[in-house]
């Protein structure tokens, strides 16, 4: 991510997505595949949208710009086809600061994501998510992982966004057993900061392979030990929060879910691995401004922690209090 101005020009969402992002509880949405774009790339592309975070430090306000995408959670209780939709980003992106253990004050967050039919010459809206209740953020217990997600459901008659189904996550238990090997190919669609586009957003597609899946921890975006993944896949400043798929055709793998061709969410990007002495991933390049070379090598938290989050208790029990509250009014 880099630091920049919130473009002027704003555009107003439907009522459905500040008020799913303001409630406490998640928002049903009916999640029945649409038709596909003939292109894989653009269903790629289509899965993403830009997240703007501006924050305040002392008297100085910044801004973070990340990607983000979108997963999808099927509940049989709401019926047919029917379940909740999750936006996932970085930890890094949706909390300024974290990186470097001094959260800053957010003090707005800005989403964009292209539409279906044309507001004048635009094909894009640029929103502000209102926080009088505060955008309700759900993080890993394990504060080594680069991960949020929040409970937002935009209308897909309005809005052009494809969601990857849950059922499409990596798990840790496919990687044991092969079906995701070193040397896969894997694609990612994420933010172009030097042409992120005017009327309508232009996600960029970068692809590579997996360099390593290693069993041990390794430093985090976050400073931490923990699980990543590592790709030879060239990632830089916007590229946090990206969704890595990966190619599983002609791998030894078990029933895996396809999207277009065989395709799992292996994770998403939080950083690379600088060309200097000692390798640390540069998470805090995003509030300093630093850059450095760039060595290639992408870190990416595993997709696993994902479905993990996804399946916490307190998401849950967010589910569970929104099928009752809908049973209730039924």
């Amino acid at each position: 991510m880099r630091s920049c101005r919130i473009a002027a020009l704003v555009f107003c969402f439907v009522a459905v997505l500040a008020a799913a992002a303001q409630q406490s509880t998640p928002s049903p949405a009916p999640i029945a595949a649409t038709a596909s774009p003939q292109s894989l790339t653009e269903q790629i592309r289509r899965t993403v949208g830009f997240l703007t975070v501006t924050y305040q430090d002392g008297l100085n306000q910044g801004a973070v710009i990340g990607t983000y995408f979108f997963v999808s959670v099927l509940d049989e209780r709401l019926g047919k086809d029917q379940g909740f939709v999750y936006l996932v980003t970085n930890r890094h992106v949706a909390q300024p600061g974290v990186d470097m253990n001094t959260p800053y004050q957010v003090s707005g967050v800005f989403l964009r994501l292209n539409l279906v039919a044309l507001q004048g010459e635009d094909q894009s809206a640029l929103q502000q998510i209102p926080l009088g209740n505060r955008p309700h953020w759900y993080f890993p217990q394990d504060d080594a992982v680069d991960l949020a997600i929040l409970p937002l459901a935009p209308k897909q008659s309005i809005y052009s966004y494809q969601q990857i189904p849950s059922s499409l996550i990596a798990t840790s238990d496919q990687i044991k057993a092969g079906d995701v090997l070193v040397g896969d190919r894997v694609v990612f669609a994420g933010y172009f900061s030097n042409f992120p586009g005017q009327k309508r957003i232009e996600p960029i597609v970068r692809q590579g392979v997996i360099a390593m899946l290693p069993d041990e921890d390794l430093d985090t975006t976050l400073h931490k030990p923990g699980r990543l993944y590592l790709a030879d896949l060239h990632a830089f400043h916007g590229n946090s929060g990206s969704p890595v798929l990966v190619n599983v055709n002609g791998t030894p793998h078990h029933g895996a879910i396809t999207m277009g061709e065989r395709y799992l969410l292996l994770g998403l990007i939080s950083g690379y691995y600088p060309e200097s002495t000692g390798f640390s991933v540069p998470a805090a390049a995003v509030l300093t401004g630093e850059v450095r070379d760039n060595s290639g090598i992408a870190t990416i938290v595993p997709a696993g922690e994902i479905a993990k989050l996804l399946d916490s208790a307190e998401v849950r029990e967010e589910r569970d209090r929104a099928v009752a509250t809908l049973t209730t009014k039924h």
